[in-house]
């Protein structure tokens, strides 16, 4: 493909409505959405699990068809290859300080390795947009150091959307153990993580696509799942001016209760399994949540809720502050002032 493959890239948190975003804003009829790409070559092709369609990830036409034409592109690769970079490059464990010291060493002199990631992963957008026949690819992998790095790209034109969600709803969210079962989309038992732990999780990649998104503040968005899930009308048409695309027609479908059509997402919630969605807001949180895991949330990262417009005792959230309404926003106003609004590609 000659033009460049057009990305929207869902950055935060996990737990946070990646999954509903990813399926609302593929049923655009410009628009694949692939779940979280990011697990493809070692869920989907290595350990072989479903896709959303119901066959595993080397069964599935639609990504053996996108592996073939992957392999065009890059002849040279392997799965087992790109994992073994993925690895080196952009996974990273704990707080990932050696893969960001790494990605910003690589800014400036990049080596070998970092060039054929960043070649096979351009490719891999590229015969998405090929099979599909869709101009739009919409990847919900969430990480930050992901959404960095296909910045580099200069055969994608990327644009970022930073999804919060309240990092009491998150907390509660990841309390929750789950029983492996490869029907229902649970590939591997999910153990309970208590709330220290992911409400510092949440602060960590919620502060890190803040940063990233300065760097690319015309093509990139925050938005909040409760606005999201609140107000999809106006949520999808500050979506769609940044994306240059129109949701009004989604828009009306989730206002009515229509289910929408999930496709081949290969990662992400077990809701993709269902075959379609509804907008159903979850606020189970806001009942079952401990007092004191609530306390924990606002001691370890109060000062970032507050940022995002939550409050202690709100039952709803207050509207998201525009920039400069705040101190918090002023600073980072101010900063991103300092930066361009877009980092040249090398």
């Amino acid at each position: 493909m000659s033009e460049a493959v057009r990305v929207i890239y869902i950055m935060g948190a996990g737990r946070s409505g990646s999954t509903l975003l990813d399926t609302v804003l593929a049923n655009h009829p410009e628009v694949v959405g692939v779940g979280e790409l990011v697990n493809l070559h070692s869920a989907g092709w290595t350990s072989n699990e479903v896709c959303a369609c119901g066959q595993l990830g080397t069964e599935c036409s639609f990504w053996t068809r996108v592996r073939e034409a992957w392999l065009r592109r890059v002849p040279q690769a392997t799965v087992a290859g790109y994992v073994a970079l993925q690895k080196r490059i952009e996974f990273y464990s704990g707080l990932g300080l050696l893969q960001i010291t790494r990605m910003l060493r690589q800014r400036f002199s990049p080596t070998p390795e970092f060039r054929e990631y960043l070649r096979q992963t351009e490719a891999l957008y590229q015969a998405i947009a090929e099979v599909s026949g869709k101009s739009v690819v919409v990847d919900s992998s969430k990480h930050p150091l992901r959404g960095a790095l296909l910045a580099h790209l200069k055969g994608i034109d990327l644009r970022l959307v930073h999804l919060v969600r309240d990092a009491r709803a998150v907390t509660w969210s990841r309390k929750k153990a789950l029983e492996a079962d490869t029907k229902s989309g649970v590939q591997t038992a999910i153990k309970p993580r208590p709330a220290w732990y992911s409400v510092a999780y949440w602060a960590f990649v919620n502060v890190l696509s803040l940063i990233i998104c300065l760097f690319r503040r015309r093509q990139s968005l925050r938005m909040r799942y409760e606005d999201f899930v609140a107000e999809p009308e106006a949520q999808l048409e500050r979506l769609g001016r940044v994306c240059g695309l129109d949701y009004s027609a989604t828009a009306q479908a989730l206002l009515l209760g229509q289910p929408l059509k999930v496709e081949h997402p290969i990662a992400g919630n077990r809701m993709r399994m269902k075959g379609s969605v509804t907008l159903k807001p979850d606020w189970e949180w806001r009942e079952r949540l401990p007092v004191r895991d609530r306390a924990v949330c606002w001691l370890c990262a109060g000062w970032l809720l507050l940022a995002f417009g939550y409050g202690w005792r709100d039952r709803r959230p207050k509207t998201a502050r525009p920039p400069g309404s705040s101190w918090f926003a002023s600073v980072w106003d101010f900063f991103a002032c300092l930066s361009a609004s877009s980092v040249p590609r090398p």
